[in-house]
């Protein structure tokens, strides 16, 4: 198949959505399909992705979007015109701008997948939402990547929609020791400080940073060392004093070698977010890598982790201390979470998820024309 990937978000900042659209991508073609990715762009792009012009900076739901609000309708049209692609994947179809503008071309048969969730919606969001999916009415097929995100994709889409989790890259984000002497450290490795890995937006509240670094602060009150280590975008500055406290160190953004590397190299892994998560994949990244995971216990990290990973109150910096140097000594807690958390990742796996993904576009196809898709393996 020739398949266009639309994300409404900027290219050139690598967030989850993005994230998922190019490794999605990837896998595809290792499939034997065509894929193009296409996305409003700040600037340069990497190589096989095609940006647009046009991205807006949007707060909502406690993060920072930047969409592609401004895209000319024209150039998305004469893109996916020339593209003749059979399919037209758009995620977050129900955003105005490029998404919106991709789900109307009338170019091809559209497939969505919703990646939102709000642990709650006022009336005012649920009028807007609404308002703002009656154009994904027509679209020939759906996908939400949670159970949660699934739900809230009800507000706008009553077709049918099919649950497709995030995948992980298990080439890339291995475990290369066995897990029994990844569960076990030695005692000269106990006497080292407690090594906690934190990736993500740090500088957005809702992904609770300041929690961690609370809850390192009280671990080291009570006599641990600690080496807590933050990779993702972000000013690290309005949290200098409490990070120094907590034994902290800001890391920038790492590469998915360089980011495989910190999972494996790391005690814990801790995902303190407070909500707005539809489901966590740098959850399953540290499992795949068979780092023991702490996180908040919200909806969107109870189905990633699917109990594979230490679940506590969120925003709760003496339960999330607790949890840490719990995961960090207890050797049978680590094991058990270690193994599951391995099988967890192979069941998420990018080359097991495709086939779910290319699964809907066969049955989209097949729903609108079914002569069409006889022409469309090529």
């Amino acid at each position: 198949m020739r398949i266009a990937l639309v994300t409404p978000y900027d290219l050139v900042y690598e967030g989850g959505v993005n994230h998922h659209v190019i490794a999605l991508a990837q896998a595809l073609r290792h499939l034997g399909h065509t894929v193009h990715v296409l996305g409003p762009a700040s600037g340069p792009v990497a190589p096989r992705l095609h940006g647009l012009k046009g991205v807006v900076s949007v707060s909502a739901n406690g993060s920072t979007a930047r969409l592609g609000l401004l895209v000319s309708p024209r150039a998305v049209r004469r893109f996916l015109r020339a593209g003749r692609f059979d399919i037209i994947h758009v995620h977050e179809p129900w955003l105005p701008g490029i998404a919106h503008h991709a789900v109307t071309s009338g170019e091809a048969p559209v497939v969505g997948t919703f990646h939102s969730y709000a642990d709650s919606q006022t009336l005012t969001v649920r009028v807007v939402r609404r308002a703002l999916g009656r154009r994904v009415r027509g679209m020939q097929g759906a996908i939400a990547v949670s159970k949660a995100a699934a739900e809230f994709a009800r507000t706008v889409f009553r077709g049918p929609i099919r649950v497709v989790p995030n995948g992980v890259d298990t080439a890339r984000f291995t475990t290369p020791a066995p897990l029994q002497a990844a569960a076990e450290p030695s005692e000269d490795a106990a006497k080292a400080p407690l090594r906690v890995l934190f990736v993500g937006r740090f500088d957005e509240p809702r992904k609770g940073l300041q929690h961690l670094l609370e809850a390192a602060a009280l671990i080291r009150q009570d006599g641990r060392a600690m080496d807590v280590r933050i990779a993702g975008y972000g000013d690290p500055a309005p949290f200098g004093r409490l990070a120094t406290a907590a034994g902290a160190r800001f890391l920038g953004r790492l590469g998915d070698v360089d980011l495989a590397d910190a999972y494996r190299a790391s005690d814990v892994f801790c995902a303190p977010s407070t909500h707005g998560e539809s489901f966590g994949l740098v959850l399953i990244e540290a499992m795949a890598c068979g780092c023991p995971v702490v996180a908040s216990d919200i909806r969107g990290y109870r189905e990633a982790a699917a109990g594979a990973a230490l679940l506590v109150r969120h925003g709760d910096a003496a339960s999330l201390a607790s949890a840490i140097v719990r995961t960090a000594d207890d050797h049978a807690l680590r094991r058990r979470l270690i193994a599951r958390g391995h099988w967890r990742a192979r069941e998420l796996s990018w080359d097991r998820v495709v086939h779910d993904v290319a699964d809907t576009y066969r049955n989209s196809l097949i729903d609108l024309n079914p002569e069409r898709v006889l022409g469309a393996s090529r």
